[in-house]
């Protein structure tokens, strides 16, 4: 989209901006990159915003059509990595109200002036109060955010303008014509009988009627027609604000039917309904707070209705002195048709926001009944873990009976004793497998150095195979990570079936300490009835531990085998990585081919320039030391290929 910014607004913001870019990052530091980085947006809007890397950025301007009239704020917003609070800064118009006695040194000064907003875009520092403290509250204004804080301090410098669209306008009055003058003067008196001082001021302008000229009525006229376009992409703005409203209502509407379901699925676990229930609570708070937070929106959006259609009567009246212009009659009366239209359908999307407003009170009280059920919920679930505590109880009672029964197990001491010695003599084994897979990596660790030195004294000479050595060194320390990784679960393997003998030990002594306990205390009917069982049970149970841990280091076994074999994997990817090497060597063989080709190709041309004797001589000079480069270049691949081969095939790469 082709846009174009105006001169003045141009010189006007022209430093501010080459500010912003030097300091903040803003993409555009002239007219030009300005005016291409507007082209990129779409749309008739007057709010372009731009997103950077540390800060984000928001351009207000009055528009009409492609032409940029007037910017009339920049908002500089910190992003989350810049500043947490997302603090920043509002550049806009000073004020005319209350002109500040200090000496501005910000750009832009004294015409502009940057508003600091602080603590999250809740507190800014301006100088004249946007809202009124009511009846019923103690300030005038409720908990803000950066949009709302951006919005009034751009309200505040729209007002300014036409604060002073007002005083030309009243200029503009007193320098008019005596018929001109008169027949606005009875509009006047008909409309307001109630402003004699408006009366007198005109009466005392009749010594510059003749003064004024008509092409000046004009160019106001064209003004006042800019500054209603403005005022109507005002009100396409506040459309757009209360179509998000809705649709934030119909997502609030979502979520809450979400919840429902989720409800339903908390019946599954006691717990997990217990800790969803504390979520739902902070997410009701949560939902609560927004919803008052879209009850200040929807109240401060019916007062900037209640003011554009006050602007829009002003805007009437300074239609209704326009209609009585000979040259834009006709189009200021159509203009003020689609004004009157544009009013109307305002208090209906009025009407729309208040029955959107019943609705959002009716969906509160639906929620505060929900949470009340839950709560009832929360009670009868409290019951039933009570009740599931006293079930816990009378476990623990059978616990106890059942470790009675154990105590009677006292004649597997001896065979505990030597799964005990078996399990200690495969526990060394493991331990001497280790210590040779240590080792084993140590050597692994050692080459793979070896092998990045003679990569580093190659890099400059051959760039072909410095890349093929750093791929198998990726490799080597990826097999090695691996393998480290196998060792350490080994070692953790090896670990946990030390600790299952310990426990072996424990239970033996505890065992040996009850039998010498149960041997002086005396024995009823029933108990030595019952003790061969529970004896027995206890072997088949022994037994099935020792086949476990026969298992186990069997599969420890079979994992020393697994890492033998990605040894030797390892060792053929290297003799790949021979091969590349050597069909790296056929390419060099290959360019010194074409390299003789070529001087076969300068010998001919030489034979051809028999006259140019000194030339010759020059070509024939770097021809040998050409020659003498790649030769070389050969000898030292060819010694690095013999140190390779007898690196690769020694004794140590074998093992």
């Amino acid at each position: 989209m082709a846009l174009e910014i105006d001169r003045e607004c141009w010189k006007r913001w022209e430093p501010v901006i080459k500010r912003l870019a030097a300091t903040h990052g803003f993409p555009a530091a002239n007219l030009s990159q300005l005016t291409n980085l507007l082209r990129l947006f779409n749309g008739e809007g007057s709010t372009f915003r731009i997103t950077g890397d540390r800060w984000r950025f928001i351009i207000d301007a009055t528009r009409q059509d492609k032409y940029i009239v007037k910017i009339i704020a920049i908002t500089v917003i910190a992003r989350h990595n810049e500043d947490e609070r997302r603090n920043g800064v509002v550049i806009a118009r000073a004020c005319n109200l209350h002109p500040s006695s200090e000496r501005e040194e910000l750009p832009g000064a004294p015409h502009l002036k940057w508003y600091p907003v602080t603590s999250g875009g809740e507190v800014y520092q301006h100088c004249c109060a946007k809202e009124c403290t009511g009846p019923d509250r103690s300030t005038p204004t409720s908990r803000g955010t950066w949009e709302t804080s951006r919005l009034r301090i751009v309200q505040k410098a729209y007002e300014q303008e036409l604060l002073v669209l007002r005083e030309l306008h009243r200029e503009a009055a007193a320098n008019a014509s005596p018929a001109f003058q008169g027949q606005e003067q009875s509009t006047e008196l008909s409309g307001a009988n109630n402003e004699p001082q408006h009366a007198m001021r005109k009466h005392k302008s009749y010594a510059k009627i003749d003064s004024y000229d008509r092409e000046k009525l004009l160019h106001l006229a064209e003004g006042l027609i800019d500054e209603t376009g403005s005022l109507r992409h005002e009100l396409r703005v506040v459309n757009a604000e209360t179509e998000t409203l809705r649709a934030r209502n119909i997502q609030l509407d979502k979520e809450n039917a979400m919840k429902s379901t989720t409800i339903g699925s908390m019946r599954a676990d006691l717990k997990r309904r217990c800790v969803q229930m504390e979520k739902m609570t902070k997410e009701d708070t949560v939902k609560d707070a927004t919803i008052e937070n879209q009850r200040h929106r929807i109240k401060s959006l019916r007062e900037k209705n209640k003011k554009l259609e006050t602007e829009v009567n002003k805007r009437t009246e300074l239609a209704t002195l326009n209609e009585q212009l000979e040259a834009g009659r006709a189009t200021l009366i159509e203009r003020q048709e689609d004004l009157t239209g544009e009013r109307d359908a305002l208090i209906e999307r009025k009407q729309s926001l208040a029955d959107s407003n019943a609705d959002l009170e009716a969906k509160m009280a639906k929620m505060e009944r929900k949470k009340a059920r839950m709560d009832s919920k929360f009670s009868r679930l409290n019951a039933k873990l009570q009740s599931q505590s006293e079930h816990i109880e009378t476990l623990t009672t059978a616990n106890d009976e059942v470790r009675e029964t154990v105590e009677k197990m006292n004649e597997s001491t001896a065979k505990l004793e030597s799964e005990k010695a078996e399990a200690i003599k495969v526990s060394e084994g493991l331990e001497k497998q280790l210590t040779e897979l240590y080792t084993m990596l140590h050597q692994s660790h050692t080459k793979v150095e070896q092998l990045q030195r003679d990569i580093e004294l190659e890099v400059v000479h051959k760039g072909r195979t410095q890349a093929a050595l750093n791929k198998a060194q990726q490799d080597l320390q990826h097999r090695s990570t691996a393998q480290s990784n196998r060792i350490q679960q080994l070692e953790r393997d090896v670990s946990d079936k030390h600790a299952f003998t310990q426990s072996l030990q424990s239970e033996i002594l505890c065992l040996q300490q009850r039998s010498q306990g149960a041997q002086h205390s005396p024995r009823h009917g029933y108990g030595a009835h019952r003790e061969p069982l529970v004896s027995a049970h206890k072997l088949q149970y022994q037994r099935e531990i020792s086949r476990q841990a026969n298992e186990k280091a069997s599969d420890m076994e079979s994992k020393l085998e697994a890492m033998k074999l990605a040894m030797e994997a390892m060792k053929s990817e290297v003799q790949t990585e021979k091969a590349e090497l050597n069909a790296q060597k056929a390419e060099t063989n290959a360019k010194k081919a074409e390299v003789e080709a070529l001087a076969k190709k300068c010998a001919e041309r030489m034979n051809a320039a028999n006259a140019k004797e000194s030339y010759t001589m020059s070509l024939e000079k770097q021809l040998e030391e050409m020659r003498g480069n790649m030769e070389g270049m050969l000898g030292r691949v060819s010694v690095y290929q013999g140190k390779k081969r007898r690196r690769t095939e020694g004794p140590d790469f074998q093992l």
